[in-house]
């Protein structure tokens, strides 16, 4: 079969320079994991800035570059689009793949800037049946599929609490927590108290916020952020009755831990000591399109995007409560 022609709104770090950073593993960006994949064609680089959209060329030369996300539209006819811009323009980019018949979008995180542009984005997508991918990647990845399937199997038991941390800002990468807890937990969220932590934050208008939230079954989540000046981190721990779970690494590393007999009477303890430890990569948005694309997998990205950003702004305004 004919290859997916791919083009790629944005060429910054995300959608394409990453790849041009030596140490830095690959495929690194976007614009890698097109060109990299025997399925998809990376026919059009496209960014507003002329001094990105040089250095892009240069990495992906073979590509044509667009200053203009219309003409990109009307003259390649791209299949697949990656959008990494700012969140601003967001929906109007989604509008005009949908007009220009685009049959898949990847767009970057988080969805929109408020969760009322989320919800503008999810109804056209609704309506317009295209697939969508927002790349949340753990939500693709082998390792939190496995631990998802215990805590809904029971095998963990009942779930007491959760702590995650994370670093570098809510909506930029405490998202990503966020979406990973409502696939992990299967069920909705709600803040009960938040505050602003000052670290290090990216965007810079972007708070660091610590808080605690609830499930709908009442487990407690207690989110932190920490400083990225000192480390990066994204961690989740997941307490159940039977045992743990608990992603290190970036969520690279899953450790499975059950409980045992104790040395007090009738109290166990966690058995960390023979904890099984698992490794696996993320997921990637591509491979999800294309499975979407296939009729083998879910492009719901615009709905999961929106409930991601509604418990975001939720817990953005609960800082401000007196």
């Amino acid at each position: 079969m004919s290859k997916y022609r791919a083009a790629i709104i944005g060429c910054g770090k995300v959608g394409v320079l990453y790849e041009g950073e030596k140490n830095r593993p690959k495929p690194a960006s976007h614009a890698g994991l097109i060109t990299l994949d025997p399925h998809t064609e990376l026919v059009a680089l496209v960014d507003s800035s002329s001094a990105a959209l040089r250095k892009a060329g240069k990495l992906f030369s073979k590509a044509k570059t667009y200053t203009s996300v219309r003409e990109c539209l009307k003259i390649e006819c791209p299949d697949i689009v990656v959008i990494a811009t700012p969140t601003k323009v967001r929906l109007e980019l989604v509008r005009l793949c949908i007009q220009n018949g685009v049959k898949a979008i990847i767009c970057e995180k988080p969805l929109a800037s408020t969760s009322r542009e989320a919800a503008a984005i999810a109804h056209l997508v609704k309506k317009s049946g295209i697939v969508f991918i927002l790349n949340y990647p753990r939500r693709f990845a082998p390792l939190f599929a496995r631990a998802r399937k215990d805590i809904a199997s029971g095998k963990l038991g009942k779930i007491q609490q959760v702590t995650c941390y994370y670093s570098n800002g809510l909506y930029n990468n405490g998202g990503h927590t966020i979406d990973a807890l409502l696939y992990l937990l299967g069920e909705p969220m709600t803040v009960r108290c938040a505050s602003v932590n000052k670290n290090a934050m990216h965007p810079e208008d972007d708070p660091c916020v610590d808080a605690l939230l609830e499930t709908k079954s009442g487990t407690r989540i207690a989110l932190q952020s920490l400083d990225q000046k000192a480390y990066g981190i994204f961690d989740i721990r997941v307490l159940g009755t039977r045992g743990e779970r608990v992603f290190t690494e970036y969520s690279s590393k899953l450790l499975e831990t059950s409980a045992r007999a104790s040395s007090f009477k009738e109290v166990q303890q966690l058995d960390r000591a023979h904890a099984r430890v698992l490794t696996g990569p993320e997921g990637d948005p591509l491979t999800e399109a294309l499975r979407a694309l296939a009729g083998k997998g879910k492009s719901d990205g615009a709905e999961q995007g929106l409930a991601v950003m509604r418990i975001l702004d939720s817990l953005h305004h609960a800082t401000k409560k007196k």
